[in-house]
């Protein structure tokens, strides 16, 4: 209640005063900065701020209307959605990062798929939520716009009732027309056995038209095989209802599957793709039946037979048209959700169909597709700004979590992978005004030859000899010294790493600043860990002989650990300067949430004021990594944002306008109430004055999100559940009267 009094004494004060309103402005102001040139191996990376790649599948979508698929790329690892524009450029299909496509679509999580399931023309959504599928229908025109087309999950007659068509978070389904008749069939693995089931779509029999979503389960063993619950062996000519192998009913160790229908042999007949869970390779099945009444009948031991796909762990393959060429691809990423069991590199790999006839022959074209043209450093990126090499200019130090070196199964079965962290090196070879990174070492210090994870660079002048020395933090929590001998101007050499620097350590994953934060003329140090805290060990000693003490575990109340979501924090911590030269605090975090933190303090015990839940609404996937620098010498600090992907997200420093929209479209201002604002679901939207309204929801790039109607004095529930997170205007106008009317922020956050 104190909560939603604060609220609206909040909305009051900005009803009441617009030209106090008016004033206020933003501490931060930044805009997407994809051009700023990175060049690696000589090549310069068209895309390079587009935040990696890890665990991805694809959908082809129209997103700037010119007649031509685009592409959708999401990644599960973070839930991350990256919209590429497709171009033919010097006869070869280029695909360019455009996130300002983002803000068209719902929240997706584990899967998606992109079908016209109604026949309108219109591509729609298909994604995972608890107890199955959920369906976004394209409503849009000149931009994609999204609503439920079902709630809360796709049903399907099951026996005599109607229950959710199951689909777990580790299953890619097919949804394909199968019979032909114009709507979208759906086959899944049984939730907790190994058997697929059918279910048809009833829409075009029952109403004659595509739109209903209906479905009615036709078989729980459509192909006739059954895959063991414990391991990847496919048994054929099988079925549970009696003959062959038999497992128990409530046996639970189906723990995932993606499917690939793909006619193999030519014969116009859909085969199979099997991929599973913990194996590199998926099961190429040939369907000696039909589309609607499979058959399983042979195994193929590889596919394609050339340079067949071999991806640790738990390979999706797509059967699509990449390159817009009227011929599909064939394209195989990882779809397994653990964060340890993906090789984070080299791990898109695209298929071409060289053949001329009906059946399709694959060459591999590369196995890093879209990768190689981005910053992609493994499985997580955690950028640093420090001028390295002494020339003026800030350089970028990139650490990971690490890079893919093996996978293989245990005595007692289980997948166990192994990665090792490096540093990346990138000098800038622009100018003070036009920045430019080039990558100087991709194995900077020697890092991997120690064998650890979670590699994180702090670089200070430690000894007073006129060059940067490096602190490291790494997996164990301890911290590492690293003398640089190399002198001043010089790209660094360093001495033999000191382990167990000065006893430091946190509980894992140390993530060390050096920054002078006491203001006496030496560094001091914080660091982040897993726990999501952050411990402040003062500098006791010098400049030139630092004494690390720790003062305090738990520094200015800061924990950015969702104990809803997980029991880790894993806080990175950076410091940048708003207008006015008051120091900031940004953490990131394992959720991938930005807060802010201003009114640091000195005084042992303080708490700092959490200024932002959510920096700038700056949603980038998990486990982020902030780093702040002014890269272009323009007064204002550019943002670097690393991720679980592998990758950075770039932004730059603008001039702070306004916060959020202006609340008033210049006309006779009518009062409007909504909370909660900020809001996650839903909001409750009061207009306190009589007559017939029109509710409009604009996005802050002036597009339509919605429109609903409302009467004067009535409170209406709106939901926000389809809405990406960000700042959206309330505009509110009445029936007749035009310059009766008023727009209200609406900060919507996930």
């Amino acid at each position: 209640m104190k909560y939603f009094i604060t609220l609206l004494s909040w909305l009051s004060l900005l009803l009441l005063h617009p030209d106090v309103r008016g004033q206020e402005l933003n501490d931060f102001e930044f805009e997407q900065w994809s051009d700023l040139p990175v060049f690696w191996n000589g090549v310069h990376l068209h895309n390079a701020w587009a935040g990696g790649l890890n665990n991805v599948q694809f959908g082809r979508f129209d997103l700037d209307g010119d007649g031509l698929d685009d592409l959708l790329v999401f990644d599960r690892h973070g839930d991350r959605l990256l919209p590429f524009l497709f171009s033919i450029q010097d006869q070869h299909a280029v695909y360019t990062y455009a996130p300002y496509y983002r803000r068209f679509f719902p929240a997706m999580n584990h899967w998606f798929q992109v079908a016209d399931y109604n026949g309108d023309g219109k591509p729609d959504i298909f994604t995972y939520t608890p107890g199955g599928i959920m369906v976004y229908k394209n409503t849009g025109d000149h931009n994609p716009q999204f609503e439920k087309a079902v709630d809360p999950y796709i049903t399907s007659l099951q026996g005599s009732i109607y229950t959710n068509l199951l689909v777990t978070y580790v299953d890619y389904p097919v949804i394909a027309d199968l019979d032909g008749d114009g709507d979208l069939d759906i086959l899944t693995f049984w939730g907790l056995g190994s058997w697929v089931e059918l279910h048809r779509n009833m829409s075009v029999e029952e109403t004659g038209s595509a739109d209903s979503l209906l479905f009615r389960k036709e078989t729980g063993c459509w192909g006739h095989f059954a895959e063991n619950p414990e391991s990847n062996i496919i048994y054929l000519d099988t079925c549970y209802a009696g003959g062959g192998v038999r497992f128990h009913a409530n046996d639970p160790k189906h723990t995932g599957s993606t499917f690939c229908l793909i006619d193999i042999d030519g014969n116009q007949v859909l085969d199979l793709l099997l991929g599973d869970v913990d194996y590199p390779d998926p099961a190429p099945l040939i369907n000696a039946g039909s589309n609607m009444e499979a058959l399983m009948t042979e195994q193929l031991p590889q596919y394609p037979l050339t340079d067949p796909v071999y991806l640790w762990s738990f390979p999706l393959v797509q059967h699509i048209d990449i390159t817009n060429s009227g011929r599909k691809d064939l394209v195989a990423s990882p779809f397994d959700p653990s964060l340890v069991k993906s090789r984070g590199s080299d791990c898109v790999w695209l298929y071409e169909d060289v053949s001329s006839g009906p059946v399709p022959e694959f060459e591999l074209v590369e196995k890093s597709f879209l990768q190689n043209t981005m910053i992609d450093i493994g499985l997580g990126a955690y950028p640093v700004f420090a001028d390295v090499n002494g020339d003026g200019l800030t350089d970028m130090v990139a650490g990971n979590y690490g890079l893919y070196d093996t996978c293989f199964m245990n005595n007692t079965g289980q997948l166990k992978c192994y990665y090792y962290s490096r540093l990346y090196l990138f000098i800038n070879t622009g100018t003070a005004e036009s920045p430019e990174f080039t990558l100087a070492d991709d194995d900077f210090a020697g890092i991997s030859a120690l064998s650890i994870q979670g590699a994180y660079p702090a670089f200070a002048d430690l000894d007073g000899d006129g060059d940067l020395d490096m602190l490291l933090g790494s997996d164990s929590g301890k911290i590492l010294f690293f003398d640089n001998i190399a002198g001043a101007g010089a790209v660094p050499v360093f001495a033999e790493p000191i382990p167990d620097y000065q006893q430091i350590a946190v509980e894992s994953f140390s993530t060390p600043v050096l920054i002078d934060f006491d203001g006496d003329g030496d560094a001091d140090l914080i660091t982040g860990s897993s726990r999501g805290r952050l411990s402040y060990y003062r500098n006791e000693g010098s400049a030139v002989e630092p004494l690390f003490s720790l003062v305090t575990g738990f520094w200015g109340g800061v924990d950015v650990t969702d104990f809803q979501l997980s029991y880790t924090g894993y806080s990175v911590p950076a410091f940048i300067r708003n207008g006015s030269g008051e120091l900031n605090l940004l953490v990131g975090s394992e959720t991938g949430i930005i807060s802010r933190y201003n009114n640091l303090s000195t005084e042992t015990g303080a708490m700092f004021n959490k200024a932002d839940d959510h920096f700038m609404y700056i949603s980038e996937g998990i486990r982020t990594s902030p780093a702040a620098a002014d890269l272009n010498a323009d007064g204002y600090p550019d943002l670097a944002v690393g991720n679980y992907g592998g990758g950075i997200a770039l932004f730059k420093g603008k001039n702070p306008g306004p916060a959020g929209i202006p609340d008033s479209y210049g006309g006779r201002r009518i009062d409007v109430l909504v909370a909660p604002n900020p809001a996650m679901d839903f909001s409750y939207i009061t207009i306190l004055s009589d007559g017939d309204w029109s509710v409009d929801i604009i996005n802050v790039y002036g597009a339509l999100v919605r429109s609903v109607s409302a009467i004067g004095h009535q409170t209406i529930k709106a939901g926000w559940n389809d809405l990406p997170a960000g700042i959206y205007s309330i505009v509110c106008t009445k029936a007749g009267s035009p310059r009766a009317k008023t727009a209200v922020k609406l900060v919507v956050i996930r």
